[in-house]
C-alpha cells in the first residue's frame, strides 16, 4: 500500500495535465501582479492582492484547472481495465483513501504554487504593514485588517497560500467525483467549471459560496479561519460522494 501511494502521488504531479494547468494559471495571474500593480514600494501589497484575486481573469475560471492534474485519470483507468486490477490489490477503501489524497494534493499544489509566486512578488514589491498614504483606509473594518494588526503580514500571505491549496484540492476532488459517477474525461474536466459558475450565479453573495473560498476576502469580511473550515466541510462532503460512486459500480 505504501509503494502504491508513493507511485500514485508521483503520477499525480509528474504528468502533462498538472504542469499545463499550473502554467496557464500562472499566465493569467502574472499580468495582474506585474502589469497592474506597481512593485516599487509605492503601494500596499494588499492593493496588489486585490488585483490578483478580484481584478484578474483568474477567479471566473479557477475551477477548471485543478481537475486537469489527476482527477480525470480515473476515466482512463476505468476504460483500460487498469482500475479493476488496482482495486483487486488495494480494495475499495484502500484505493479511495490513496486516490483521494493524491488527487487533492495534485489539485491543491497546482493552484497553490502560482498563487504563492505572484503573492510573494507583490509582497516583496509592495509596502508592508498597515496601508498608508494613498492606500490609507484600504480594507478598513475588515477581519483582514484586524488580523494584520494583531498578527502581522504573514497572516495575510499565509492565508492566501493555504486557501489556494484548499481551493485546488476541493475542485480536484469535485472533478474526481464527476469522473467516478460519469467516467468520461470531458465531463470530469468541464463539469466542475460549470458547477462552479452555476454556484457563483445562483448562491450569490453568501459567505458559504464556494467561489469566495479562493481568496477568503468575502467570507465574513475576510475571516480566513472560517473560509478554511468551509473548504474542509465541502471536502468532507465530496469524499463520501466519491466513495459511493465507486461502490455503486460494484467494483468492490
Amino acid at each position: 500500500m505504501k509503494n502504491f501511494f508513493l507511485q500514485d502521488l508521483k503520477r499525480s504531479i509528474i504528468n502533462p495535465g498538472f504542469w499545463a494547468g499550473m502554467v496557464f494559471a500562472l499566465a493569467i495571474l502574472l499580468p495582474a501582479a506585474v502589469l497592474d500593480t506597481p512593485l516599487n514600494g509605492s503601494r500596499s501589497y494588499l492593493f496588489g492582492f486585490g488585483n490578483i484575486f478580484h481584478a484578474s481573469a483568474f477567479s471566473p475560471f479557477a475551477a477548471i484547472f485543478p481537475a486537469l492534474a489527476y482527477a480525470a485519470v480515473y476515466c482512463e483507468e476505468y476504460n483500460s481495465g487498469y482500475l479493476r486490477m488496482i482495486l483487486h490489490r488495494t480494495g475499495c477503501t484502500g484505493f479511495m483513501k490513496i486516490r483521494a489524497v493524491t488527487v487533492a494534493c495534485s489539485g491543491g499544489v497546482m493552484i497553490m504554487l502560482p498563487i504563492t509566486v505572484v503573492c510573494l512578488m507583490v509582497y516583496i514589491g509592495g509596502a508592508h504593514g498597515i496601508p498608508a498614504d494613498s492606500d490609507e483606509g484600504l480594507l478598513a473594518g475588515t477581519k483582514i485588517m484586524e488580523a494584520l494588526i494583531k498578527y502581522g503580514d504573514w497572516y495575510v500571505v499565509a492565508g492566501k497560500v493555504v486557501l489556494g491549496f484548499l481551493f485546488g484540492a476541493l475542485w480536484a476532488l469535485v472533478g474526481f467525483a464527476f469522473a467516478v459517477w460519469i467516467p468520461n474525461r470531458y465531463v470530469s474536466l468541464l463539469a466542475p467549471f460549470i458547477l462552479y459558475d452555476t454556484l457563483w450565479l445562483f448562491i450569490g453573495d453568501r459567505f458559504f459560496n464556494p467561489v469566495y473560498l479562493l481568496s477568503g476576502d468575502d467570507v465574513r469580511h475576510g475571516y480566513y479561519p472560517l473560509a478554511v473550515l468551509i473548504d474542509l466541510l465541502y471536502i468532507g462532503i465530496t469524499i463520501p460522494v466519491i466513495y459511493a460512486g465507486i461502490k455503486q459500480e460494484k467494483k468492490c
